[in-house]
């Protein structure tokens, strides 16, 4: 990756994450699906409660309730992006229907047991 990318805009991805998640990525041999990861990073963010919500004001400052996307939930959310493409996983349909027998990545496992904060 030689440049930045509208990307993070689309999917909703900080570009810090963005990085991460490529490298994470080509690491896992998963370069070829990186536009699917793109897709299920925005599935994923949703599926935990749209944790990279957030409005930016003229002066760079965060308003309203939105929750700002930093690490480590922007890790979690893209952890399980790459677990839903590696098990071919599209949609949270998807997931719910295979959750009592899939075995998530520990760091999704914790978010929800409120190891990292809170979830929504």
């Amino acid at each position: 990756m030689r440049s930045g990318s509208a990307d993070v805009y689309e999917h909703q991805i900080p570009g810090g994450q963005y990085t991460n998640l490529h490298f994470q990525a080509f690491s896992m041999g998963q370069t070829d699906q990186w536009s699917l990861i793109k897709k299920a990073y925005t599935t994923a963010n949703l599926m935990h409660g749209d944790i990279v919500k957030y409005q930016v004001t003229p002066s760079s400052k965060v308003v309203g309730d939105d929750i700002v996307k930093v690490t480590p939930s922007s890790k979690v959310v893209g952890d399980l992006a790459l677990f839903m493409v590696q098990n071919g996983l599209e949609t949270e349909a998807d997931v719910l229907a295979q959750a009592d027998t899939l075995s998530f990545p520990q760091s999704v496992v914790e978010f929800f047991q409120c190891y990292l904060g809170q979830p929504v």
